[in-house]
């Protein structure tokens, strides 16, 4: 990404079984230790976002996506680029685990208690990435919320608004 006028847009999937969500552990080659996170990536050019949820997860999990349900929130954080991150809820899916990243980055993937997952979140680096998910996850913000960040020059997220999220 060499300016503000490209946008890398990612996609993102909770997928529940009883109270548990389905967590993917990662590491880029860039990476110093592996993080968990929930399964997705990039939107490909000319790539739908339905397609490109369904692929990820497909690709970093093993499993079938039957029904996309709505959207549980939208992130633009602003930089050097800009990304939008839209997080959907998975109504139906099937399959087995088994990665098949073509990447190489998925460790593993697991269903882990809501509590524990969370926990896990939380740790993720950057604050655009961890707070609208953590919070969606508690209730704390209804579905559709809208989350705007800017990164600071010590690339800290700076929250600038958040929309439709009260309870």
């Amino acid at each position: 990404m060499d300016s503000i006028d490209e946008t890398l847009v990612i996609v993102a999937a909770i997928i529940r079984r009883g109270d548990e969500i389905l967590l993917v552990e990662q590491q880029g080659p860039n990476d110093p230790v592996s993080s968990w996170a929930l399964p997705g990536g990039r939107v490909e050019p000319g790539e739908l976002l339905i397609d490109a949820l369904a692929r990820e997860v497909r690709e970093e999990t093993g499993l079938v996506v039957a029904t996309i349900g709505q959207l549980a929130y939208l992130v633009q954080a602003e930089s050097d680029h800009r990304t939008l991150v839209l997080m959907f809820e998975v109504k139906d899916w099937s399959g087995e685990i088994r990665v098949n990243d073509p990447d190489g980055y998925i460790l593993q993937a697991c269903f882990v208690a809501q509590s524990d997952a969370i926990a896990l979140l939380e740790k993720l680096p950057l604050r655009h990435m961890h707070e609208p998910l953590v919070a969606y996850l508690r209730g704390e913000t209804k579905p559709g919320a809208v989350w705007l960040y800017r990164r600071q020059t010590d690339d800290s997220d700076v929250l600038i608004a958040r929309l439709n999220s009260e309870r």
